[in-house]
């Protein structure tokens, strides 16, 4: 979907493209059906519309900014409520019309396994890149900065913890300021949650997941497994956080700390089942989550080591091996592959990659979209400099606002900041 998306935005202002489509070639890979383009592989749904949604309002930036692939899943809607739903061969055939119809690109039914040319390049690739393409990035850029498995624990929305039920506090109490946020159970409660786990349907492991589990990564389900105790000495250890029987902690997801990771919670738990039971949590009874655990098969590069904040390969925080005369003048990355996950975000990051590339080849300045849109936020958590770097959904949570808003206040915020900054750049 980013590469179709950056297609026809590069089209629609001038430039000749060439869009290679390996699935037209080989056909199915291990999670796609069809050779088709922008092909659906997970659900069908591109989540809300309402304004009042994160997913809504960052749709209504797209469409303001013209989006073809947003254009062509409402043409493909399918009753849904008040989210964008579409049927998924329509979608494709509609997004496949828009490609072939238009007379400055050239769809070429094959695999790209060669990136170190001197035309202008974008990859956008997915979450199953090829093992050829994959290795000419690893080429690239080293291979400490590809990944290939997916370790995610659960991130929280601040607003929702409980915080009569948690503490401030470092391990130890070392350092001079809490980084973390302490949710602690009594013994009755963490033998509920171990049980629950222990008992707790996990999602499915596709064929190519399999045995790619390793020993300092588990799921927090499998650790359960392994002993009733077994959490209490992992990631629920409260040695150091006083006289608790357990402890979760909570990380500070982004600098304003208003979303939290759930330290060591990787699991492959269905996505309700992972709500019902952290929600056994005190502190976590009413916690709303802005992205859910998950381990799956899924290639992406370290976006904050290798891009700037127009999507262009670039290393401000480290050099690469590769020397730069063998890389592609200029080099841009869009989609699942940078870490924007989901639809609507891969569609977005293939705009901003598309619109960061023209403005360059037609020798423009860099024009960032402005502070308080969903869009730059959503470059910002996938390009500002990070310990421990992991796909991330758009949320609320990704926007700047003043901290001093009430909870009802605050979409209301986001909602003005997003329209009348975005019409003021457009």
């Amino acid at each position: 979907m980013a590469g179709c998306e950056a297609a026809l935005q590069l089209a629609c202002r001038g430039f000749e493209i060439d869009l290679y489509e390996m699935r037209k070639g080989t056909g199915k890979t291990q999670a796609h059906k069809t050779g088709d383009l922008a092909e659906l592989v997970c659900s069908n749904s591109f989540k809300g519309t309402q304004l009042a949604s994160a997913h809504g309002l960052l749709k209504n930036e797209l469409k303001m900014l013209g989006s073809f692939l947003l254009q062509a899943a409402e043409k493909a809607r399918v009753p849904a409520g008040e989210s964008l739903s579409v049927d998924r061969a329509l979608f494709s055939k509609e997004v496949e019309r828009l490609i072939t119809e238009s007379k400055k690109i050239t769809l070429h039914p094959k695999e790209c396994t060669e990136l170190a040319t001197q035309a202008p390049t974008l990859v956008a690739a997915g979450p199953l890149c090829s093992e050829a393409l994959a290795a000419q990035i690893k080429e690239l850029t080293g291979g400490e900065f590809l990944r290939f498995f997916d370790a995610i624990a659960p991130v929280i929305d601040s607003d929702s913890i409980d915080y009569s039920q948690a503490f401030a506090m470092n391990r130890r109490e070392k350092g001079e300021t809490a980084d973390f946020i302490n949710c602690p159970l009594d013994k009755e409660t963490y033998l509920e949650f171990v049980k629950r786990l222990q008992e707790a349907d996990s999602v499915e492991e596709k064929p190519f997941e399999k045995k790619e589990l390793f020993e300092g990564c588990l799921p927090i389900e499998e650790m359960a497994r392994r002993g009733t105790d077994t959490l209490r000495f992992g990631p629920m250890r409260p040695v150091g956080l006083g006289k608790h029987y357990a402890i979760i902690q909570l990380r500070a997801e982004n600098a304003q700390k208003t979303l939290y990771n759930m330290v060591g919670f990787q699991t492959r738990l269905k996505w309700n089942t992972q709500k019902e039971i952290f929600r056994l949590v005190p502190a976590l009874k009413n916690a709303e989550f802005a992205r859910l655990g998950s381990m799956h098969r899924n290639t992406f590069i370290k976006s904050p080591k290798l891009l700037d904040n127009s999507l262009k390969l670039a290393t401000p925080h480290s050099p690469l091996p590769t020397p730069h005369s063998l890389l592609p003048t200029p080099l841009y990355f869009a989609g699942q592959i940078t870490g924007a996950e989901g639809y609507t975000e891969a569609i977005a990051t293939g705009w901003y990659a598309a619109w960061n590339m023209a403005n360059s080849l037609q020798n423009k300045a860099f024009e960032p979209l402005p502070h308080g849109t969903c869009i730059r936020a959503l470059i910002e958590a996938i390009t500002s400099p990070k310990e421990d770097f992991q796909p991330m959904n758009f949320n609320f949570g990704l926007l700047p606002r003043p901290e001093n808003l009430r909870k009802s206040e605050k979409k209301l915020f986001l909602i003005e900041q997003s329209q009348k900054n975005l019409i003021i750049f457009i």
